[in-house]
């Protein structure tokens, strides 16, 4: 076992409260670096800071909820019933004690945070980023991408709510792959995020292939380099017409074979999954039927 965690100190709070107006919350390790904050913190690690904000932020919650209830019962006015926006007034505590304090306010449970917003707008690339990004063979789960999106992004406090009815759609219009629960991103996907050379695209070794197929698919769909083909087949003489036909339906046939192979692949992993899920649950039976009669 490790040593006991100290108690925070007064001035190890404050040096943590500064350190988050001066470079932002979630930059633990550069407050930790920062020499204006290092001597005071040395003892603390980034996920001590983590902890220590978020209680932080807790307790000033609660304590602006029960001043908020106790200013309700006072005031006289009643408010009308067919008023869905409900604000409450917050007492506003001096810098010392809260310097992260949240207005509570609820307004048909749309999120106040700019950050929050732009999470909400982008919920479809953050989630194929999530997967990319956790590497787990099998998919990854609910929770796991709402872990990482928590931890990367200041995600609003529905998100578990709202990805769980996105992860339906993505699996339903074919960009995710689900399977017993859990998430891959789909052939479909992995397409898309080629043709717009995104950094999730993964480096797998087709990457060279993939560009290929971009410049053709541009090649063909640019006037301008269509007219100077046509111009140069029209100079051409027959024979060279000819072999310069064929070169274009056998880069159309290549790019055709090479997206019916990846697709093939997809259905191949996602054969795979489900036969070892199969075999998984045969043994876990045997197992048990074992193990009664023993």
């Amino acid at each position: 076992m490790g040593a006991p965690k100290q108690k925070w100190t007064a001035e190890e709070e404050a040096a943590l409260k500064a350190g988050v107006l001066k470079h932002g919350m979630g930059k633990w390790r550069t407050i930790l670096m920062d020499p204006e904050f290092s001597a005071a913190l040395r003892l603390r690690s980034n996920v001590d800071l983590k902890d220590k904000w978020r209680n932080i932020n807790v307790t000033a919650i609660w304590g602006s909820r029960q001043k908020a209830k106790l200013a309700l019962k006072r005031s006289p006015q009643t408010p009308k019933r067919g008023d869905n926006s409900k604000a409450l007034t917050i007492v506003r505590q001096s810098n010392d004690e809260v310097l992260d304090a949240k207005p509570l306010a609820i307004c048909n449970g749309t999120p106040r945070n700019g950050a929050s917003k732009e999470i909400l707008a982008r919920l479809d690339s953050l989630i194929l980023e999530a997967i990319t990004a956790l590497k787990e063979p099998s998919g990854s789960d609910r929770a796991s991408i709402a872990l990482y999106l928590e931890d990367k992004y200041q995600a609003p406090p529905n998100l578990r709510k709202l990805l769980a009815g996105k992860l339906k759609v993505l699996a339903a219009n074919g960009k995710l792959i689900k399977i017993k629960h859990k998430y891959r991103i789909g052939p479909s996907s992995v397409v898309s995020e080629r043709k717009r050379s995104s950094p999730l695209l993964p480096l797998d070794g087709k990457h060279k292939d993939s560009t290929k197929l971009e410049k053709s698919n541009n090649r063909i769909l640019t006037k301008s380099q269509v007219d100077q083909e046509l111009s140069k087949i029209r100079g051409m003489a027959a024979l060279e017409a000819a072999a310069a036909a064929a070169k274009a339906v056998a880069e159309a046939e290549a790019a055709i074979a090479e997206a019916e192979e990846a697709a093939r692949e997809a259905e191949k992993a996602e054969a795979e999954a489900e036969a070892a899920q199969v075999f998984a649950k045969a043994a876990m039976k045997a197992f048990k039927s074992r193990t009664l009669h023993t």
